[in-house]
């Protein structure tokens, strides 16, 4: 793939990014330094950054993918099922696990994701809509 200026400003806003970034996300950032720049070119150079293993996609259940750099972004998350607020962990509760895997299985880890989906506190008071009505 050939290294473009707009390709190398993408990783460059991927890579101080603090949380994965949908090609939206990116566009907006890039949009005053690249006047004539399309959203197709920001979605058209994720896929192929995806397919060189460049970035990692990851979907939070909101139906927006959203783009991080590969293993430098490791991160865990709670995802609300409600209002798809997205909560990044700050510890990660899967590296013991890997240790135990490697040691009995011998396997080699070399990355893993982890996203859990249930309800914020705040999502979690309201009550559920649309169901039925028991209230006699």
């Amino acid at each position: 793939m050939k290294n473009t200026k707009q390709r190398e400003a993408m990783l460059c806003v991927l890579r101080q990014s603090t949380d994965p970034l949908s090609a939206e996300d990116i566009f907006a950032q890039m949009k005053a330094a690249f006047p004539s720049l399309a959203l197709s070119t920001i979605y058209r150079n994720l896929e192929r950054f995806a397919a060189d293993a460049l970035v990692e996609r990851s979907d939070f259940g909101d139906g927006v993918v959203r783009y991080s750099l590969a293993r430098e972004q490791h991160g865990h998350y709670l995802v609300c099922t409600g209002c798809h607020a997205k909560i990044k962990l700050c510890d990660c509760p899967l590296s013991g696990m890997e240790r135990t895997i490697a040691e009995e299985t011998g396997f080699t880890v070399e990355s893993h994701t982890l996203t859990i989906y249930g309800k914020c506190p705040k999502c979690a008071k309201k009550p559920e809509t649309g169901g039925t009505s028991h209230g006699i």
